[in-house]
């Protein structure tokens, strides 16, 4: 396995030298990187078959370095293991497991491992990343009604599109940052910032400027004039409109013309 190169991102000197013994054991070569920036630093220049990635680090934090790594062309395709002692502090593990999901993390591990299920998981990354597969679209839905939401987030997973949640506006825009998504559903009357607030904020900063943003919402209904919710939605920026309600294969259609030249293989 010589030809298959680990990179250990881990400031732990002590769990470094086990892992690094555990790995170079099972055959494989193996780097290491003490903190986040010459982590990324080691990934871009070496192209290492699987990285795994420590979360409290120096200079940059591991959520971060893997969310960095997954939205660049050159290391996207490169499997990450988020190895963490996180979820035994106040954070827990299921919080700690959503943000290494959430980040793109390709699979979570709990320190301290146990060395064969470690070979195991890494064993099984790097045939997986061997095999090309279709990246299913994400797609941010941000609506504070449960019902529309049940009903909505069903129609897309049937379809074979990736659901993200928010309910409110100030979520969807820290959803839209560290999900990625491929497009926003976003309703206009919400708790707290109004959806138009929400698209005019994605389409104004030079991360998200580029998603886009399907405003979906009843709220022309309780305007005097026809079109002046539509008029407002164009005004925030929003690429498109739809009014609720909307029956599933509008809807769908609707999405297919946005996001369908999207898919590609990974």
């Amino acid at each position: 396995m010589k030809d298959h190169k680990i990179l250990l991102v881990d400031d732990d000197v002590d769990f470094v030298q086990a892992i690094q013994t555990t790995l170079e054991g099972a055959g494989f070569e193996v780097m290491t990187a003490n903190d986040g920036e010459a982590g990324l630093s080691m990934a871009r220049k070496s192209d290492p078959s699987l990285i795994i990635l420590d979360v409290m680090m120096p200079k940059q934090e591991g959520f971060s370095v893997c969310h960095t790594l997954k939205n660049e062309d050159a290391t996207s395709h490169i499997p990450i293991i988020i190895m963490t002692s996180l979820g035994q502090k106040k954070e827990g593990k299921v919080g700690a497991e959503t943000l290494a999901k959430g980040h793109r993390a390709d699979a979570y591990m709990e320190k301290p491992v146990e060395p064969k299920l470690l070979i195991g998981k890494v064993n099984e990354l790097i045939k997986k990343s061997g095999q090309p597969e279709e990246k299913k679209v994400k797609i941010l839905l941000v609506d504070d009604d449960p019902d529309f939401v049940a009903a909505v987030k069903l129609t897309l997973e049937e379809n074979h599109y990736e659901v993200i949640i928010a309910y409110t506006g100030e979520d969807g825009l820290e959803k839209a940052l560290v999900h990625d998504p491929d497009l926003v559903l976003l309703d206009v009357m919400l708790p707290g910032k109004d959806g138009f607030a929400v698209c005019k904020e994605l389409k104004e900063d030079k991360r998200t400027k580029r998603l886009p943003v399907v405003i979906l919402t009843s709220v022309e209904q309780k305007l005097k004039e026809s079109d002046y919710a539509k008029a407002i939605a164009v005004t925030h920026k929003a690429d498109y409109y739809i009014e609720k309600p909307v029956e599933s294969r509008e809807l769908l259609k609707q999405i297919r013309q946005i996001v369908g030249p999207m898919r590609r293989l990974i």
